[in-house]
C-alpha cells in the first residue's frame, strides 16, 4: 500500500480514538464549535466509519471540485464540502417507539434529531481530516480525475474534447 495513503489511515484512525465521548444530538446545543466538532468525530468512531472510507471521501470530494471549472477555488470551501460529506455519514439520533391504543391498534412514533451542521463546526470537522490526507491528494489526484474521465466522461460544463 502507498505510503501516503497508510499514513493518512494511522493519522484519522488517532483523530477518532482521541475524540472523546459522543453525546446524542439533541444534547449539543450551547456547547462550542470545538466540542461538538469531538463529538462529532466520535460518532463516526461509534459509527464503525473506517479511516479508508474518509480519506476516499477527502480524494472524491477534492476530485469533484477540482474538474469543476465553476467551483469555487478556496481552499475553504473544499474544507466545508469535505466536512458535510463526513458529518452525513454518523450524525443524528433516531429513535423509535411502539405506542398501544386504547382500540388495541399499535402505533409508531419516529424521533430523528439531526445535530445543527454549521459554518465553525464544519471547518474544524474538515480541518481535522483534510490535513493528514494532503499528500494522498498531492500524489493520487490526477489519477483519480483521470479515471473518473475515463469511466464517466468529462464534467459536463466542460467543452467536449475534439
Amino acid at each position: 500500500m502507498d505510503k501516503f495513503i497508510s499514513a493518512a489511515r494511522a493519522a484519522i484512525a488517532e483523530a477518532l480514538e482521541q475524540a472523546g465521548p459522543t453525546e446524542i444530538a439533541t444534547r449539543l446545543k450551547g456547547m462550542s464549535a470545538h466540542k461538538r466538532a469531538k463529538i462529532a468525530m466520535a460518532r463516526l468512531r461509534v459509527a464503525g466509519i473506517k479511516p479508508d472510507r474518509i480519506v476516499a471521501i477527502v480524494l472524491a470530494v477534492t476530485a469533484l471540485i477540482e474538474e469543476d471549472p465553476k467551483s469555487h477555488r478556496i481552499k475553504e470551501f473544499r474544507t466545508v464540502q469535505i466536512a458535510k460529506a463526513i458529518h452525513r455519514l454518523a450524525s443524528g439520533y433516531h429513535r423509535v417507539w411502539e405506542l398501544e391504543h386504547y382500540d388495541g391498534r399499535t402505533r409508531r412514533i419516529v424521533l430523528n434529531a439531526y445535530p445543527r451542521s454549521s459554518g465553525p463546526i464544519l471547518r474544524l470537522i474538515g480541518k481535522m481530516l483534510e490535513l493528514p490526507c494532503e499528500w494522498v491528494v498531492e500524489k493520487h489526484l490526477a489519477a483519480v480525475v483521470a479515471l473518473k474521465v475515463k469511466r464517466y466522461g468529462r464534467h459536463p460544463a466542460l467543452p467536449p474534447k475534439a
